[in-house]
């Protein structure tokens, strides 16, 4: 065993002087490097989004990452989004907005503009 001296980290905290292992833990020698095999990633639920980088308010660095959308959000969203353009197509469509005729309905007439004088009926 190898002995090292009490230090300081590059962060600050102190390490006290201890004796170190110089052999590896099991009697045979490696050979061979050791492979490591990846843990399958959880197969999401639902639909995700994509939740970019980001440093907290402590300074700790939030790493890029997939999360799952919660269906409550879901039918908040769409509630909200798609809800309020159909009430608008529909109040457009109601009030003559664009895309509706342009002939009169029968039994009315047209207004004239108020920049253009009406024409005398003769």
């Amino acid at each position: 065993m190898t002995y090292v001296r009490p230090h300081y980290r590059r962060d600050g905290t102190y390490v006290k002087g201890h004796n170190r292992r110089t052999r590896p833990r099991t009697a045979q020698p490696r050979t061979a490097p050791r492979r490591t095999t990846r843990r399958p990633r959880p197969v999401p639920n639902g639909p995700t989004t994509y939740v970019r980088p980001y440093y907290r308010a402590d300074g700790t660095r939030v790493r890029g990452h997939h999360r799952t959308i919660s269906p409550r959000t879901i039918a908040v969203v769409a509630g909200t989004g798609g809800g309020g353009l159909m009430l608008l197509l529909i109040l457009l469509a109601l009030a003559g907005g664009p895309g509706t005729s342009s002939n009169a309905p029968a039994g009315t007439t047209p207004s004239h503009s108020a920049s253009a004088p009406a024409a005398p009926h003769r």
